[in-house]
């Protein structure tokens, strides 16, 4: 969780040794009260809520920050990023899934936006290889993703 957190952080503190000092303080406090968080029901919620009230505590004492409102429970925390985090999570759990040449394929045509031309040749592969494999990719993840209408949508894009 650590990379993710401070990256995280870093959205609302320009300064990556303060935001790195905020996360650590964020881990120092939850490992010290480790046997308190039985109670918390999503621990990965209550740490970005946690690194972000800490980051704007800091911002309000840096008086970069005249007035901002920090939510005080789980439920007022709806974060895009944090949804953004479990999406991107989800997706590459379903691309370690995939066959080793079919992820390959899926990744540098969809991911680093190669052309056909480009893999085939890195791959040592045909064109049309490459197409099969992409098709092939794209309906492997449809079908583990089937419950995730914002990635179906994404891969409908794809195949067109």
């Amino acid at each position: 969780m650590y990379p993710r957190l401070l990256s995280y952080c870093l959205k609302y503190i320009d300064d990556r040794m303060i935001a790195d000092e905020i996360v650590e303080d964020c881990m120092f406090y939850l490992w010290e009260r480790r046997r308190d968080m039985e109670k918390v029901k999503d621990l990965k919620s209550y740490l970005y809520i946690m690194v972000r009230n800490k980051a704007l505590a800091y911002l309000k004492e840096d008086r970069k920050v005249v007035s901002m409102e920090i939510p005080e429970t789980i439920s007022d925390f709806v974060d895009e990023y944090v949804l953004e985090e479990e999406v991107h999570a989800v997706l590459l759990n379903a691309l370690k899934k995939l066959p080793e040449k079919c992820r390959r394929v899926f990744e540098l045509s969809c991911l680093d936006g190669l052309k056909y031309k480009d893999i085939a040749e890195d791959m040592n592969i045909s064109i049309n290889t490459v197409k099969s494999q992409r098709a092939r990719a794209i309906e492997l993840l449809r079908i583990q993703l089937k419950d995730y209408a914002v990635l179906l949508v994404c891969l409908s894009l794809l195949s067109q």
